[in-house]
Formats: structure tokens, C-alpha cells, sequence
């Protein structure tokens, strides 16, 4: 069970979650009421680890298919835990599935990198290029954003931020819009119980919502044209 601080008789974590759920309902309500799903071509593909693949969570109700939901956008999620753009977990990395990617998405999001945090900054700068390359290739007329790891685990390592600013670096030399959670603050510290389990480290039902709500609102904010 998790490990709950009451304060006045009300738990931190719920009273956080309803902190954080009206933020989330305010974002979704500024961008576009949701939708039923759509087909995916046309609509976004998602490229990421367990954070995408919700994980302890609801693997249907995932940040990328709230976010796909609030943007009116079907979603094809190609997400493998323990996966980043060099880490194999066992299986094929980012880069990896970008070379067999298909379809016909408006909108590709790559997500993550916590999984590399042990890997060489050489390793992590390469595949992350040849995989924004490779996905420009695949996918010529669809927009390309990347949205960096979240804080996993929580407290944020220097490391961790190192990886971030690896990635953003990686992405801006590309062309592309990056969008970071540790620098933008998506999830202070002091409220991360509200977002992310303490005991395995990944979003919450909730946490996904909120998650899903901020990544659609920075899709609206970054490339507006795709909505004209």
C-alpha cells in the first residue's frame, strides 16, 4: 500500500490529486473537448517506453492516448517498457522501431529517455538523431515533437537532467520542438506523489490524465498549423 502523509485529516495525496485534476480538466478544457477515437492514419504515432505504455496504470488511458483523445486524433502507440533511443530492455530500442514505422500520422511524438541514464551521452546523442532522422524519412509530412523523460525515478538526478538537455540538444540540432518535463516542471518535487506512484515509480491513472492533458496543450502550443 502506498505510503500516504495526512495533513489535517485529509490525505496528501488525494488532496494533491484534486490539485492537480482540476489543472489537468482546465488544460483539456482550453484546448479542445474530447473526442471519440479516430483512425490512426491521419492521427498521431507514439514511440516510448513504460511511461507510454502505462505501466501499473491503464495501458489504454496513457498520456499519449489522453492527449490523442483531447486533440481529436486516433494514435498508434508503439511503446515498450524499459526502452529508450539506445537501452534494449531485451527487445529493440527507439531506433530500432523507427525503421519499421508505418502509416500515415499527422503528428509523431517520441517519448522518454529515462531508460538511457546509464548509457554512454555519445550512444544516447547518435541514436537519437538517427532516429529523428528516420522518422522525418518515414513520416516526410507529419510533425516531429519530442517530449523528454519525467522524473524516474523521483528525486531528479543530475544525471537525469543531463540525459534531458542530451536529448533537447539532439532534437534542436534536427529541427525539431522538444518539450521538457524536468525543465518546464511538469511534476514539482514537493506534488510528485500526486502525479507518480512512490512505489514503482510511473504515473498514476491520474498522473496520465494530467500528463496526457499538458502534452496536448504543448502539441496545440508548438504546431498550431496542424489544427487550421
Amino acid at each position: 500500500m502506498d505510503q500516504v502523509t495526512h495533513v489535517g485529516g485529509v490525505s496528501r495525496r488525494a488532496s494533491l490529486v484534486g490539485a492537480f485534476g482540476a489543472v489537468a480538466l482546465l488544460t483539456a478544457a482550453a484546448v479542445t473537448p474530447p473526442a471519440k477515437p479516430h483512425p490512426s492514419n491521419g492521427g498521431m504515432y507514439l514511440i516510448g517506453d513504460s511511461w507510454a505504455a502505462g505501466l501499473h496504470a491503464d495501458p489504454a488511458r496513457a498520456l499519449g492516448q489522453v492527449a490523442a483523445e483531447v486533440l481529436r486524433m486516433g494514435i498508434h502507440v508503439d511503446a515498450v517498457s524499459g526502452t529508450g533511443y539506445v537501452n534494449t530492455a531485451g527487445h529493440e530500442n527507439y531506433l530500432q522501431r523507427a525503421r519499421k514505422a508505418a502509416g500515415s500520422p499527422r503528428l509523431v511524438v517520441v517519448q522518454g529517455g529515462s531508460n538511457d541514464d546509464h548509457q554512454s551521452l555519445d550512444a544516447i546523442t547518435a541514436n537519437a538523431r538517427e532516429t529523428y532522422r528516420v522518422l522525418r524519412g518515414r513520416f516526410p509530412a507529419a510533425r516531429l515533437l519530442v517530449l523528454g523523460p519525467g522524473p524516474d525515478p523521483e528525486p531528479v538526478t543530475d544525471r537525469q537532467r543531463t540525459v534531458d538537455t542530451t536529448l533537447e540538444a539532439a532534437a534542436h540540432a534536427a529541427g525539431l520542438r522538444y518539450v521538457s518535463m524536468l525543465q518546464r516542471d511538469w511534476i514539482p518535487s514537493a506534488l510528485a506523489d500526486a502525479v507518480i506512484d512512490p512505489d514503482n515509480h510511473h504515473p498514476t491513472v491520474e498522473g496520465h490524465a494530467y500528463l496526457g492533458t499538458r502534452l496536448a496543450a504543448s502539441v496545440r502550443l508548438l504546431h498550431p498549423t496542424l489544427f487550421d
